[in-house]
């Protein structure tokens, strides 16, 4: 019997050893092992939002919100209101400020509930917790897991106060509708802010939270009325509110947002705030280093406030033309005429205004839809000359305004343009070229300025980044170093609205080129600025260059193609824009104050027959019209003489001249501001003039076709350069065959035809005759066409359709395609300032 009792007693011994001993494994391995919840550095996803100034009272009022699953924003503790805070503990753990993390009657009475199948407000969890379930994700429905749950809820308890969890639990507690926090759930079903609640609409929002879909105030209102009188009444009995407060609040009619106000957008909003979006996304990557992914986590979920450049007034403006159809010709449907604009702040670069598109009847309001203004790629005609053409070389000192040139018949090759009327003006300033846009001597303008110093000044200095250097099509190469590409606008790709604004903005601001953006700045969730917007500026080219092409672009408004823009209130500069077959209609223009880009055409590009004079100039008027409204008149500044600002060779360190802007290898101009410094005064000589023959690409000679040579400098290799830049060889092809077969002949300059009897403008020209025209004109009193004033008569009608011609129907550069001679060429005398060139 003793043995037996021995035997009994060791037994139970070491079950108890073994019960202690698993116990121990399971306190150790199980439990002891779970990490910490360090609410320090838990990275929870928040909202970003995008601001903007309110014009009348001049502070930030929100303008959109971004984020993906989750929205969250955050709410320091002390802008919690009481009754929030006792709302929460009230329905979800009363004993909460009496307890270490773990209550165990919350459990028994939990427990009890779930085996008696009873309708309990109790739930099992407290709002520690809560809050461990909700940052660690972790759902499964285990002993296991509870264990852990409660080990964490202590650890949380013993190292953060009561208000640090419950300024945590409040902020990531799901409420339905992707709201994450009292916040969201405030803004998605009452469009207030937390803190503007009363008690009613408090108590709904706390009867939410442990059943989402079952309480929810839009999907179930009576279900959600129903939890809500029990969270007061929770209130009232355990006093965080009296009787009158309690009745009240159960009697107030709740008024639910059916719809998401938050994100409630007009088309035009969520255009703006897109463009801020991919703006911002690229610049987290460009600027900052991150990856995509990492870019995109932090935008729709760091937290992100973003001071966005729009101005209200003005974007309301472009909203109120670009919805009235009564602002544009053409049917609806497919068949409406679409059109795009943008205005920037030259002095900044900020964008303060777009239109993406017409908005369309059956079209809604979804993000990330076409944006025409940014995303497009259109012809953009006679736009582009005074950037492509006419700006650099007046920076180069290849002409002046009122420099001539000969608006004539001109042959390159197969290629044979032609001014919009057919017409032709003689000899022409380049002040009336711009103003009535006549093709033949952009084109001239450019062989003498070079297809490589055009595509330079565009790309790297106006900021034009979608110009094609060289692509392969199978056999076929396509490029936009081109005379029709860079003269007339027939661009392999096309160009945006944008970039059109962003380019011209240079002229407007004195030539310093600011890179268009549409934000100010971002900053991340703590305050701090990470990213701004608007660089410091960048001078592209002399003021007096800035202000020479003004000029030239308010005669344009005055008196030429553009007049349908004049403005009243302020003075205004820009170009009209029309391209082959009349499928983009363009003006790009600007005021003392603003730069606006307005394009008009089809989707699918398409003639646009019977739509009259150009719509893009009377849409930049209407919104410019209103934009000034109430500004002070003032005029484009005439630039002062400024000494300081110097043009210099980056190859000598001198003062630069025209050669070394025409460098083989682009310009190698830099502008200096020596502040109050002495400027060198001696010139840059290390730049020597060579002449190529572009027919052969050999040295020019006497002989060679005037429009075949184009002057480049060339730097000696003293200074590094290698030989080789430029070859040795004479081009022969010209010299002994110049004279041969040679006549004269008179041409009429109207007609482009053998001169008549009755011609009155006509020049006499000497040539092989290769190009000779075969018939005489038959016109009897052919006289210049004359300039008239007015909107919309036919001869402006006329004159805004200036002609450009598609890029595959002319030669892609000037180095190319010299197969036939002009029409009236003239041999060149060539006089080298450069050594020769060894082999």
């Amino acid at each position: 019997m003793r043995n037996i009792s021995r035997i009994i007693t060791l037994a139970l011994a070491l079950l108890l050893a073994a019960a202690v001993g698993f116990g121990t494994f399971y306190l150790s391995k199980v439990v002891l092992s779970s990490e910490d919840i360090v609410l320090d550095s838990v990275k929870l996803d928040q909202t970003s939002f995008i601001y903007v100034t309110d014009p009348k009272t001049g502070k930030q009022i929100e303008y959109d919100r971004i984020y993906d699953e989750e929205n969250r924003i955050w709410v320091e503790y002390d802008k919690i209101p009481e009754d929030m805070v006792n709302a929460f503990v009230s329905i979800e753990d009363e004993r909460f400020y009496k307890h270490h993390g773990f209550d165990v009657k919350r459990l028994m009475g939990a427990a009890s509930a779930f085996v008696s199948e009873s309708d309990s407000a109790y739930g099992a969890s407290t709002i520690t917790q809560q809050l461990v379930k909700n940052i660690s994700g972790d759902n499964e429905r285990s002993i296991e897991r509870k264990i852990q749950e409660i080990y964490r809820a202590v650890r949380v308890e013993q190292k953060y106060s009561k208000e640090e969890i419950l300024e945590f639990y409040l902020n990531t507690i799901f409420l339905g509708h992707q709201c994450n926090g009292i916040q969201a759930a405030a803004n998605r079903y009452f469009d207030k802010d937390v803190w503007d609640l009363d008690l009613a609409e408090t108590a709904s929002i706390a009867g939410i939270t442990q059943f989402p879909t079952k309480y929810d105030p839009i999907l179930n209102p009576e279900n959600n009325k129903k939890k809500q009188e029990l969270v007061l009444k929770k209130m009232y009995e355990l006093g965080y509110i009296d009787k009158s407060s309690y009745d009240k609040a159960v009697k107030e009619k709740l008024v639910f947002c059916k719809e998401d106000k938050t994100r409630e957008l007009k088309k035009t909003q969520t255009e703006f705030s897109d463009a801020v979006i991919n703006e911002v996304l690229e610049d987290l990557q460009t600027d900052l280093g991150y990856p995509k992914q990492i870019a995109l986590k932090m935008l729709y979920a760091g937290g992100l406030k973003i001071n966005a450049s729009v101005d209200l007034e003005i974007q309301d403006t472009i909203n109120e033309v670009y919805s009235n159809p009564e602002n544009f010709p053409g049917g609806t449907g497919d068949n409406m005429l679409q059109s795009a604009m943008v205005v920037i702040d030259p002095e900044t670069g900020y964008i303060v205004g777009m239109s993406g598109g017409r908005p369309k009847a059956d079209e809604g309001h979804d993000r990330m839809q076409l944006n025409r203004a940014t995303q497009s790629l259109r012809q953009p005609g006679s736009s582009i000359k005074p950037i492509a053409v006419y700006g650099p070389a007046l920076e180069y000192g290849i002409i002046e305004p009122t420099s001539t040139v000969v608006d004539e018949p001109l042959t390159i090759g197969k290629w044979t343009p032609k001014n919009a009327n057919n017409k032709f003006s003689g000899s022409i300033s380049i002040m009336n070229a711009v103003t009535w846009s006549r093709n033949i001597p952009a084109i001239k303008v450019l062989q003498s300025l070079g297809v490589d110093n055009s595509f330079d000044f565009l790309t790297n200095r106006l900021g034009v980044t979608s110009l094609v250097e060289e692509r392969k099509v199978g056999d076929t190469v396509l490029s936009d170093k081109g005379l029709a590409s860079l003269a007339l606008g027939g661009l392999t790709d096309g160009i945006s609205p944008l970039q059109m604004a962003g380019a011209y903005s240079a002229f407007a601001n004195g030539g310093i080129y600011h890179k268009p953006t549409t934000y100010i700045d971002v900053r991340d969730s703590e305050g701090n600025i990470i990213l701004k917007g608007a660089d410091e500026g960048k001078r592209v080219m002399m003021p007096d260059t800035a202000w020479k092409m003004t000029t030239m672009l308010r005669s344009v408004v005055q008196s030429g193609t553009g007049t349908g823009a004049y403005l009243s209130s302020v003075p205004a500069a820009g170009k009209t824009g029309t391209t082959d077959s009349d499928k983009d209609r363009w003006f790009v223009g600007y005021t003392p104050y603003y730069v606006g880009a307005v394009w008009c055409g089809y989707d699918i590009p398409r003639p646009m027959y019977g739509i009259g004079s150009n719509p893009s100039v009377a849409i930049w008027r209407k919104v410019m019209s209103k934009v000034h409204e109430g500004k002070d008149r003032k005029d484009f500044e005439k630039p002062e003489d400024n000494d300081n600002v110097v043009k210099i060779c980056k190859v000598s360190g001198k003062r630069a001249t025209d050669l070394c802007a025409l460098d083989i290898r682009g310009s190698q101009v830099e502008y200096v501001d020596f502040k109050g410094k002495k400027p060198p005064e001696e010139k840059c000589t290390d730049h020597k003039e060579y002449f190529l023959c572009y027919s052969t690409g050999l040295r020019a000679r006497s002989g060679c076709p005037r429009r075949r040579v184009s002057a480049l400098g060339v730097a000696d290799a003293t200074h590094g350069f290698k030989d080789g830049y430029i070859t040795a060889e004479y081009c022969a092809q010209y010299h002994a065959q110049w004279h041969e077969g040679e006549e004269s002949y008179t041409i009429c300059l109207d007609s482009g035809l053998l001169a008549g009897p009755n011609c009155k403008r006509t020049r006499t020209v000497t040539g092989d005759g290769h190009n000779k025209p075969s018939q005489t004109c038959s016109l009897e009193h052919p006289e210049a066409e004359k300039p008239q004033n007015g909107e919309n008569t036919a001869q402006n009608q006329n004159n805004n359709n200036e002609g450009g011609t598609q890029a595959q129907t002319a030669p892609p550069g000037n180095q190319q395609n010299h197969d036939a001679e002009p029409s009236g060429e003239q041999e060149v005398e060539i006089t080298d300032t450069g050594a020769d060139v060894a082999d």
